[in-house]
């Protein structure tokens, strides 16, 4: 009788977990059905884990690699772990309340409208508030109230919230954009699926509009990110249905357009370029950053000199706790060690695109496509830079370069598809993107 019991019990434990397949978005969305919590939904572990691996690991490093130079500085020699901490803190909020979160409800137009505009006002704040400083002395060096636009690193890319001289809250409007641009996609494929293979109809429109913001960043300027934009832009519009012949005459424009920015408009991206190819001929000037990797990496070994224990993180390489990180793990880790950073990272990578391909709808497919993409890409750039392999850009490595607001929108990002892996779909070929459905027929020709 016991055993019965148990067994229908288990029964109906298991017709709860399948219940969410027929289970339509609500009519009207009220504060009460936007979150799922409580009905019991499977959650993904596989990106769970791999994300408290990678948030653990990351902020060690972050002080590893920040503390001396932070004590030389003769500031805090805890400040960028505390950002870091503070990162997590919010970020670990933004994952809690996102993961909870149906993510269905994001598919509102006034929701995709409120984040791309939001990020619109921000990108236009940090690059008009210094301009207009020396037009009206009530802006005078970049200050709008409460708000301003430093000039860091030859670029205006943050915004710095408190009073002169004091800062409560400093923001990267364009991490926040990566979100954003991706919703938008999301949004935008999922209403147009139909006709997503027209350009002038459907992919000029959503072209134009994410183009926009994407200016607002190249005006920081910020090429680096505006790359990475674009590059997410045209894979998941081509996972939307795009012909293949306008994606590549689109990837051509855009590569010859960036070369044209690189070489004439932004000439120190191309200096840039220039020492990535032979950093040796200029060791103390534009290759210095980059050598100063390489002996990091080979004084890394196989093993690493062990944690806390880099010796390029004593002022020899620039920006060891930032965009450079990966060059100290390799070094306190070594070979091994970074290869099992990495494998880490290919593994949530993994499990973020499985996500995508078994989400119950478009929308949530081509969401957790392109936000596994973002992470995918900024790992690929970030480590071919610190290895010579690609020139020296600005693209953070997720989880690891310091920054609270990069952590926090990490964070809240795997938030987001934890919330959609909630939600698999029994049957995948029915909401495979059309991409996958052109390429599974063309195999099946193939074998045919």
């Amino acid at each position: 009788m016991k055993t019965a019991d148990k067994a229908a019990q288990q029964r109906k434990k298991a017709e709860r977990r399948r219940s969410h397949i027929n289970d339509p978005a609500p009519q009207k969305w009220t504060l009460r059905n936007m979150w799922v919590i409580g009905q019991h939904l499977p959650i993904d572990w596989g990106v769970v884990v791999c994300t408290i691996i990678l948030t653990l690991l990351g902020s060690l490093m972050v002080l590893s690699a920040s503390s001396y130079t932070m004590s030389v500085k003769g500031e805090d020699a805890l400040g960028e772990f505390k950002t870091q901490l503070f990162g997590m803190a919010v970020g670990g909020v933004g994952f809690f309340f996102a993961m909870h979160l149906d993510y269905r409800w994001l598919k509102q137009r006034w929701v995709v409208m409120a984040l791309c505009g939001a990020c619109a006002v921000m990108l236009g704040l940090v690059v008009l508030l210094p301009k207009l400083g020396s037009v009206a002395s009530f802006f005078n060096d970049g200050h709008f109230f409460l708000i301003r636009s430093p000039f860091v690193n030859n670029a205006y890319r943050w915004l710095y919230f408190g009073p002169p001289g004091h800062t409560w809250l400093s923001i990267q409007p364009a991490e926040i954009l990566k979100v954003a641009v991706v919703l938008y996609l999301a949004y935008y494929m999922d209403k147009k699926q139909k006709t997503m293979h027209l350009f002038w109809r459907n992919n000029f429109a959503a072209l134009f509009t994410v183009g926009l913001l994407i200016l607002e960043v190249l005006a920081q300027p910020n090429l680096s990110t505006s790359c990475l934009l674009v590059f997410v832009t045209l894979f998941l519009l081509m996972a939307g249905g795009m012909r293949k012949r306008t994606l590549i005459v689109l990837l051509s424009i855009a590569i010859v357009g960036f070369f044209i920015l690189a070489r004439f408009v932004i000439p120190d991206r191309w200096e840039r370029i220039v020492f990535f190819l032979d950093p040796w001929q200029d060791v103390r000037g534009e290759g210095y950053q980059l050598v100063q990797s390489y002996y990091a990496l080979g004084n890394g070994g196989w093993f690493g000199t062990g944690l806390g224990l880099s010796k390029q993180k004593h002022n020899f390489l620039p920006y060891a706790y930032s965009d450079f990180i990966f060059a100290i793990v390799g070094e306190e880790l070594g070979f091994v060690g970074a290869c099992g950073v990495l494998g880490v990272f290919l593994a949530l990578i993994y499990f973020g695109y499985r996500i995508a391909v078994n989400a119950i709808d478009r929308f949530g497919t081509y969401l957790a496509l392109g936000l596994t993409s973002v992470i995918a890409l900024q790992v690929v750039i970030n480590v071919l830079v610190v290895t010579g392999f690609a020139p020296t850009t600005g693209i953070p490595l997720p989880f690891f370069t310091s920054g609270g607001t990069t952590m926090a929108i990490f964070l809240t990002t795997i938030g987001l598809l934890v919330s959609v892996s909630r939600r698999p779909a029994a049957i995948r070929e029915r909401v495979a993107p059309p991409a996958l459905v052109r390429l599974k027929e063309r195999w099946a020709r193939a074998e045919g």
